[in-house]
């Protein structure tokens, strides 16, 4: 799930930087006073049993695989514009843990569906018979990576699609109603 960090020592214009860094999709021209940036993560590893089955030929099966998906860290940056316990801060921050209540809940809901999909297609995948042990091992994972990979994809483009639900203009306007020094 992440170890979760807030932070508020970034000024608008550092918050920028930040959000043009990770290419957050946000107006060209909008500048925010918070923001929450989850390292999603993905990593497939496995282990191979290899078989020599000749000169230059060889037999490759998994033997284990173990995929890795989520966020070593979930950062959520408010500006330091805002002073913590204003009304402001208080708005920013209630809308950035409903980011960070996307990333977790999205994670969680498909948590699932990938490990039964890694279970099920892992053991049906090979044997792979190539000229050398590297090359087997490296084409199985190949072939596991991609059942796998689209995946995570699936599960990452649901968070943009529901993080991108509350990053409306509609919804900024609601919220900064609620305060009166923006």
């Amino acid at each position: 799930m992440g170890n979760l960090r807030y932070q508020n020592g970034f000024n608008p214009a550092q918050l920028s930087r930040i959000k043009n860094k990770v290419r957050r999709q946000m107006g060209p021209l909008w500048v925010p006073n918070g923001l929450t940036v989850a390292d999603e993560n993905y990593n497939l590893e496995m282990k191979t049993q290899i078989y020599q089955l000749g000169r230059d030929r060889y037999c490759a099966v998994i033997k284990a695989a173990k995929v890795f998906i989520g966020y070593r860290n979930i950062n959520v940056y408010i500006s330091s514009k805002y002073p913590p316990g204003s009304c402001e801060y208080e708005s920013i921050l209630n809308h950035e843990n409903i980011h960070v209540q996307i990333f977790r809940d999205t994670l969680y809901r498909h948590a699932n569906s990938i490990e039964s999909a890694i279970r099920k297609k892992a053991p049906r995948i090979g044997p792979v018979y190539l000229r050398s042990p590297n090359a087997a091992s490296q084409k199985l994972r190949d072939l596991l990576d991609a059942q796998i990979r689209p995946l995570f994809k699936r599960m990452s483009s649901a968070i943009s699609r529901k993080n991108a639900h509350i990053d409306t203009k509609a919804n900024y306007r609601r919220e900064q109603a609620m305060c009166s020094n923006w």
